[in-house]
This record gives C-alpha cells, structure tokens and sequence, in this order.
C-alpha cells in the first residue's frame, strides 16, 4: 500500500475539499522506460481543515499535503471521532447520521472510539459485558483497562496534545485521485460545472507558472 492509500484508507470519511481553482497539464520529471513525458491533468484543490494525529503529519507532507497552520485540539473535544479498529466515523446498528451512536464507546482515559461490533470481532470484548459496560458511566478501552494510576495520568495527559486540527496549503492533485477519493470526485463535477458555466476552461500551462507554483 502507497502512502497516499494509506491515508485515504485512513482518513477517507475526513478528506473534505472545500474547493477547486484552477487546472493544469504537468509534465512530471519521471518518464517511463522509452523516455516519453507522461502528461499529467492536474487540479489546484483546496482541502478542509482536518483533526489528524500528530505523527501523521510528516506522512501527509510526503505527498505533498503542507501544513498552513496547526494547533493541538485535545481528543476530548472531538465530536463524531472514527472509531480506532475500522476508522469509520458512524453508528454501525443504527442509521442515525449525528452522535450519539449506542454502539460506539469512548474510553474515559484516552478519549479513543470503539464500536461494539469491533470490540466483538477482535476478541476485545464478549457479548455478555456489554449491558454491564452500558450501565457503567466509566468505560476503559481494552488499551487502557489495565494501566495503573500513573500511567492512566500519563495517557490522559498525552491524549491532550496527540491530535492537531490542521489548515493546509493548496496543492495540485491528477484527475485520477478520482478514482480513489469520493470527494475529489464531487468536487471535480462541481468545478467542471462551474467552468462551462463561467466558459473559464483555460489552463494554466506549465510555463507560465514558477517554481514553487509547478510544484503545489
């Protein structure tokens, strides 16, 4: 799996683009074995804030995905975080689209999600705990359920400042992101709409662009 997969994969349901600008045909530096350009049809896109851990951030920077600006949000004020095993941000028994979902449980310690069918499927809970789990208003994640009073400190300090709320630099993504990423797809029929519209078509080739520009 590519870097970029793996933060589709990750981050899929949070990868939200606020708009697109303009479009571009690129000619990367890379060419294939007979030495022919691969033209490429870029979009400048602009990408929503996102809340991200911390050590993610490098990851997104190797595929060119900058940080604007950052600040440390705390796990505790999240609203509607993905759930830890399969990152998918729903209730899976109901088909409520806002929190509170019955199914998901926050672990009082590091603030982490978890639904009840993937606590189930990893063997991290059995089925008979859960109406003892529901009338307990604390609630320990299998990763925490055993740590002792240092180290329960320890954690809830770190879950403080592991997450960043991060505002990125816009960068220019090929149209076959498309392909793997729903929202680049919306938002590319929205733009392609809105040009034939405004009959503003045109793309900004390579030569009238700097450096800095070709490069996102």
């Amino acid at each position: 799996m590519t870097t970029a997969e793996a933060i589709n994969t990750l981050y899929y349901d949070d990868m939200d683009i606020l708009h697109m600008y303009n479009w571009r045909f690129f000619t990367p530096e890379k060419r294939d074995r007979d030495d022919t350009p691969q033209r490429q049809k870029q979009y400048h896109t602009y990408y929503a804030p996102m809340n991200i851990e911390r050590w993610f951030i490098p990851l997104f920077k190797s595929v060119e995905l900058v940080p604007k600006s950052s600040k440390t949000v705390a796990r505790s004020q999240i609203k509607c975080a993905s759930c830890e095993i399969c990152s998918y941000h729903l209730g899976l028994e109901s088909p409520d689209l806002s929190p509170p979902f019955q199914d998901m449980y926050i672990c009082d310690v590091c603030n982490r999600t978890y639904h009840w069918q993937c606590l189930l499927k990893t063997s991290c809970c059995n089925a008979t705990e859960r109406e003892a789990i529901d009338g307990n208003d604390l609630w320990a994640c299998p990763a925490c359920i055993n740590l002792n009073q240092n180290e329960e400190e320890s954690r809830i300090h770190f879950q403080k400042r592991e997450i960043v709320e991060v505002s990125w630099n816009p960068t220019w993504e090929p149209e076959e992101l498309q392909n793997m990423c729903e929202s680049f797809k919306q938002s590319l029929k929205n733009y392609e709409e809105q040009i034939t519209t405004l009959n503003l078509s045109q793309p900004a080739s390579d030569e009238h662009l700097n450096d800095l520009q070709k490069q996102g």
